[in-house]
């Protein structure tokens, strides 16, 4: 199915949705590839850390180890690159949508070049 005679890639290229489409799609992708990466950085950090006796309960406030601290703080990285992943993937299907949106909305409003003219009365 060729493209109507009236769109090419300068017209898709004026279209609001088309760009915004675009660029969340990218933007997305970016961001599910660096929080994927991440993710499983981190979850070998967790698998691979060591297990510590647990504290004293009699202490009142009781100090953590330095391993306790690492694995915290690999914890909380872990969740933040989760979300980041999440997030990249809603934003890529958000730029997918209105990519496509976009597109249908400018194939729709084109002009058709194989109708005949209207007649003259």
């Amino acid at each position: 199915m060729a493209a109507p005679a009236g769109l090419n890639l300068a017209s898709f290229a004026r279209s609001g949705l088309v760009l915004a489409g675009l660029l969340l799609l990218a933007l997305g992708f970016g961001d599910a590839l660096a929080g994927w990466a991440k993710v499983t950085q981190y979850q070998e950090v967790l698998e691979t850390a060591a297990v510590e006796q647990p504290n004293d309960p009699a202490a009142l406030f009781p100090t953590a180890s330095e391993g306790q601290e690492r694995e915290a703080l690999a914890r909380a990285k872990l969740a933040f690159y989760q979300m980041l992943l999440t997030t990249g993937q809603l934003l890529a299907a958000l730029g997918f949508a209105l990519f496509a949106f976009g597109v249908i909305r400018m194939l729709r409003q084109a002009p058709d070049s194989s109708a005949s003219p209207p007649l003259a009365n």
